[in-house]
């Protein structure tokens, strides 16, 4: 196994030295269904990537898919989703070989604006409210967009390669990607992430966006 895991069911201990920072990840799929994005993210390579890189926190919001299976977890006790109890906050502290990542979960929120300031680094679908949502943030976020190639007519896409062009976030055409059986591939893969620099977006003008995707499909 790439990392021996054990679970504690407290709340995560902040270090005491006063320079310590948490760091955080915001993952979002927004009110779609992104399981293979949620699992790429939790796996155990994935946890032992964000905590070696100064990741203290990882939050995840799953919309109408099935609840993150962190691992060492039963796959067969996952909650369904149509279940009330996926609605509420859920929160577990995971412990890596030499580090430790604090995980919260939750299906749907009134507004992820709060998640999305507070994270370091953000993963979302590539749905066009969350992208520009996020880009509009001050200071700029880095941030990965994720293409859900489950999508039929995926427009989603364009949006993605466009704002990619313009080096305002970075793209991974697909989730599997992002889930590669070889640890050294995996880690020199989301290092991408941790070195990408994003352009922050300007916005103000209400013919950015359709000029972008004219632009971009060559109208």
């Amino acid at each position: 196994p790439l990392c021996a895991i054990q679970y504690s069911r407290k709340k995560f201990n902040m270090a005491t030295n006063k320079n310590f920072k948490k760091r955080s990840i915001f993952v979002t799929v927004g009110t779609t269904r992104f399981d293979l994005l949620v699992k790429s993210v939790t796996q155990s390579p994935s946890l032992e990537w964000m905590a070696s890189n100064g990741y203290t926190d990882l939050v995840i919001q799953y919309g109408k898919g099935n609840a993150p299976v962190l691992p060492g977890d039963d796959d067969t006790a996952t909650p369904d989703s149509s279940t009330a109890t996926n609605l509420y906050m859920q929160t577990t502290t995971v412990k890596l070989n030499k580090n430790t990542i604090s995980c919260r979960w939750y299906q749907f929120q009134p507004s992820l604006i709060q998640d999305m300031k507070n994270a370091d680094l953000i993963i979302s679908h590539a749905g066009a409210g969350t992208v520009m949502e996020v880009l509009r943030l001050s200071p700029p976020k880095k941030l990965v967009v994720v293409i859900n190639t489950l999508l039929m007519n995926n427009h989603q896409t364009e949006l993605a390669h466009a704002m990619a062009q313009r080096g305002h976030l970075f793209v991974v055409n697909e989730p599997t990607e992002m889930m590669t059986a070889n640890e050294h591939e995996l880690i020199d893969f989301w290092n991408q992430f941790q070195d990408f620099v994003p352009i922050p977006h300007q916005g103000g003008d209400d013919q950015d966006f359709p000029q972008l995707l004219n632009d971009h499909l060559g109208f």
